[in-house]
């Protein structure tokens, strides 16, 4: 008796998640990989991987963590978008988490810690959600909310408890910080799932996956040159939110707006943000303002619509062709249209602005991963100040 009750050490609570992880993983390979037929679209998957690690990069663990946090909203919407395929679920989760972790910087023991949390909620949330099932609309919504109730259990519960066990703090405490946004978070999980499947909503969601996996390159290209994730979102970070935060509503709006507002907002905003760009010297903002007024100048000349070249790829754009024309002899500043193949597995053709804008977004973020550690100029300043004042006396 006295064995049973005696407290888990933490060595033994991360054994222990470690081992549901493992057997979950062990489950799911057994029932979902094994008849599971191939997946037409592997950019999509991919794309989620990325939106997991982005996820996790701005709400989840820091990077001293000892416990790891789900993604607040990239992996729920990954069960529902893949419910036909919870092996690609399992795949995301199984990826995304490592790779987060890793550039973090975390420590080898919470990195095992996030891939078996991760890939534990991806399984039991698929699961979920295949035994309420999904044909009908009330059958849909009553999956969906038992798949947020379990999600919240292996999210800010479980990762509390974690945490109050790891660190012996009082769990009320650990799980006031933890439920923050959680529900606002998971509802925006469920609206991001229902934009990737529907059809005037798609090119926003694939938008946001298409920055998801820049920002991605450039943390990766950032932690390669010694960079931190922790300097990203430090004070001192030079990140205008509320401009920010407006600047995507406007592009929000044009993308639900007739031309000439479908492509004027997105060229004024261009504009503006290239100026302001250049008066603060932040020259990664000004390649991508430039990429973007790059896109807007060509679609303006072409009567609202991006030009293209080939026949294949303006088919296979779907309900998204009216945004394009096929490009011709008549195309204006033909050479800023969608004309650069992507490498497989990704579909489809970029344009010059295009480029310039990923650069721009890559850049920015490995330089704020690469800035000098608040702490190192605060010393500094010390310094300084005391050696002007020894000078002074």
């Amino acid at each position: 008796m006295r064995l049973l009750d005696r407290p888990l050490s933490p060595d033994s609570i991360r054994a222990c998640l470690w081992a549901a992880g493992l057997i979950a993983l062990l489950g799911a390979a057994i029932v979902w990989v094994g008849p599971a037929q191939p997946y037409q679209a592997p950019w999509a998957w991919i794309s989620f991987i990325g939106m997991c690690v982005i996820d996790d990069f701005v709400f989840g663990s820091k990077e001293g963590a000892v416990v790891s946090e789900l993604p607040k909203v990239a992996l729920l919407a990954a069960v529902i978008v893949f419910r036909r395929h919870p092996e690609l679920t399992v795949l995301v989760a199984l990826s995304a988490a490592p790779i987060g972790s890793l550039l973090k910087g975390q420590h080898w023991s919470t990195q095992v810690t996030a891939t078996a949390h991760w890939v534990l909620a991806g399984v039991a949330g698929a699961a979920a959600f295949r035994l309420v099932g999904f044909e009908d609309t009330p059958h849909f919504l009553a999956a969906t909310a038992v798949l947020m109730a379990v999600y919240y259990a292996l999210g800010p519960i479980l990762s509390a408890w974690l945490e109050s066990k790891l660190t012996g703090d009082a769990f009320p405490d650990r799980f006031a910080a933890h439920r923050r946004l959680a529900i606002p978070l998971e509802v925006a999980g469920v609206l991001l799932a229902l934009a990737w499947r529907t059809s005037w909503l798609e090119p926003a969601a694939l938008k946001v996956a298409d920055g998801a996996l820049v920002t991605v390159a450039g943390i990766f290209v950032g932690f390669l040159l010694g960079g931190r994730s922790s300097r990203v979102f430090a004070p001192s970070t030079p990140i205008p939110l509320r401009p920010l935060v407006a600047a995507g509503a406007v592009l929000l709006v044009s993308e639900l707006t007739p031309s000439p507002w479908s492509w004027l907002l997105p060229l004024g905003l261009a504009v503006v943000a290239g100026i302001w760009a250049t008066w603060r010297r932040v020259f990664p903002v000004v390649c991508g303002a430039l990429g973007a007024y790059c896109n807007e100048i060509v679609r303006a000349a072409n009567g609202g619509r991006m030009p293209v070249d080939g026949d294949a790829v303006l088919s296979a754009a779907g309900s998204r062709a009216d945004s394009y024309v096929l490009a011709g002899p008549h195309t204006n500043f033909a050479w800023l249209d969608d004309r650069f193949h992507l490498p497989p597995p990704f579909p489809g053709i970029a344009s010059a602005g295009d480029i310039l804008i990923a650069i721009g977004m890559a850049w920015f973020v490995a330089s704020l991963m690469l800035r000098p550690a608040l702490s190192a100029a605060v010393d500094d300043e010390t310094e300084v100040s005391a050696h002007a004042s020894d000078l002074a006396a």
